[in-house]
C-alpha cells in the first residue's frame, strides 16, 4: 500500500468474554485500509473469536472470518466492525496485531 501512511499498530488479545465493540478505524473524511495479522500458534474453529463485519447502520451482520493462525485480513476501515471473544472452551488468548493507515489519494 504505498500510498498509506501509518496511523498506529495495535496488539490486541482477548479471552472468553471480552467481546470488542462495534467500531470503525477510519471514516469517510480519514479513509484508510486496516491489515490485521491473526497471531494465535493454533486455533480451534469451535472457539470462536471470529473477526465480525457490519453493514452501515451496525445492525445485521454481512462477514465474518475465522482467526485462523498466521492469517492476514486486509479491509477498508470504514467498515464496522468487532473481534468477538473466544468461547469459554478456549484456555488460550486470542491474538491479533492490527495496522492501521491512513490513504489520501
Amino acid at each position: 500500500m504505498p500510498s498509506a501512511t501509518l496511523l498506529g499498530v495495535y496488539a490486541n488479545g482477548q479471552t472468553s468474554s471480552q467481546d470488542g465493540p462495534i467500531h470503525r478505524d477510519n471514516t469517510v473524511e480519514a479513509p484508510g485500509k486496516t491489515v490485521m495479522l491473526f497471531c494465535s500458534e493454533y486455533w480451534a474453529t469451535c472457539w470462536g473469536g471470529e473477526l465480525v463485519f457490519y453493514d452501515a447502520d451496525k445492525e445485521s451482520i454481512v462477514l465474518s472470518i475465522q482467526p485462523k493462525p498466521r492469517r492476514v485480513v486486509v479491509f477498508n476501515g470504514e467498515v464496522p466492525h468487532a473481534a468477538r471473544a473466544p468461547g469459554v472452551s478456549c484456555n488460550r488468548l486470542r491474538m491479533s496485531i492490527a495496522f492501521k493507515t491512513l490513504i489520501r489519494e
